[in-house]
């Protein structure tokens, strides 16, 4: 059963994506491209991309942790929240997998994310790739020679982001109805 996180991904997050990657693709097909708009639409787009695949991940965990919170006694439940979001690397650094790792494996298992879908060994290296070019654009770092990343590019790093979005849901579903025991 899916997250409300994963329906937020797939309803909302995707929609947004859609429209900002539409908006790029019009201003490269213009008649006569104007370049600035290009690179700040693309460096938009790789913004964007990374900014609510790291939203999805914290608004899963965030969700995860409200449910193990709300499986002890009221008393303790802020505390168990708090403990859950203290230090939270999804709140300020990259989706790369060292922070998912380090949330996610506040729930007592090692997130294993290749062992669980062996695509996820691609995705996790598209991801590293989104979250460079990330860096790039955010802090309007130098672009190498070869130029910024094709739509194309951003597309499939988009597409690697819903497989590992899809997998994180399912890992945390089975391992909570495990803990959880419903």
């Amino acid at each position: 059963m899916p997250s409300a996180s994963y329906a937020v991904w797939v309803n909302d997050r995707a929609s947004r994506l859609n429209e900002v990657e539409m908006q790029c693709l019009t201003s490269m097909t213009l008649a006569v491209p104007n370049h600035k708009l290009v690179d700040e639409n693309i460096r938009g787009v790789i913004l964007l991309l990374s900014a609510h695949f790291q939203g999805y991940c914290r608004d899963l965990y965030s969700e995860c942790s409200q449910l193990v919170a709300s499986r002890v006694r009221p008393t303790l439940q802020v505390l168990v929240q708090q403990q859950f979001t203290a230090g939270r690397a999804l709140d300020h650094g990259n989706p790369n997998i060292e922070n998912l790792k380090k949330d996610f494996n506040r729930f007592g298992f090692p997130l294993q994310m290749v062992t669980h879908d062996a695509a996820n060994a691609a995705r996790l290296t598209e991801l590293g790739e989104l979250n460079r070019w990330r860096n790039i654009a955010a802090h309007h770092g130098t672009v190498p020679s070869t130029g910024l990343p094709s739509l194309a590019a951003i597309q499939k790093w988009r597409s690697s982001c819903n497989g590992l979005a899809t997998s994180l849901d399912d890992i945390m579903y089975n391992h909570l109805l495990k803990i959880l025991r419903r």
